[in-house]
């Protein structure tokens, strides 16, 4: 294990010492960039997956009720709900990786938004409308 903690440290400096090289020096830079032409760009499908906005599903539940909400989170495609997941820390075990079906998400996603809100709300005063 000490072996591969070495080396991957040594590579990273190397790493380092060309991309510093390469900033400073055009040459060296239009040269790297030749070499590394042929590399795959990264995939489509894990960019478009990190450009996917998640909408602030805050706001929407306390505009739209808990009920129509879940209509609302059932309108919305996988990848929007994957984000909604993700962007709120809805699910830190990752179960929801594996998941391919809209219909997992909505209720997750509905019990996770309304439990966020009303945390705290034990601590808040009630409001007493019949007051003289």
């Amino acid at each position: 294990m000490q072996r591969t903690q070495t080396l991957t440290k040594l590579l990273k400096q190397l790493a380092d010492l060309v991309a510093d090289e390469a900033e400073s020096n055009s040459v060296f830079a239009a040269k790297l960039e030749a070499i590394l032409a042929p590399l795959p760009q990264k995939s489509a499908a894990r960019s478009k997956e990190k450009a996917t906005p998640a909408p602030d599903v805050f706001a929407e539940f306390e505009a739209k009720g808990s009920e129509e909400f879940a209509f609302w989170l059932r309108a919305l495609d996988l990848a929007t709900l994957k984000a909604i997941v993700k962007m709120n820390g809805f699910d830190p075990s990752k179960i929801t990786h594996r998941w391919k079906e809209t219909d997992k998400f909505v209720p997750l996603i509905a019990e996770q938004v309304a439990a966020r809100l009303k945390r705290g709300s034990a601590f808040l005063t009630p409001t007493n409308d019949n007051s003289n």
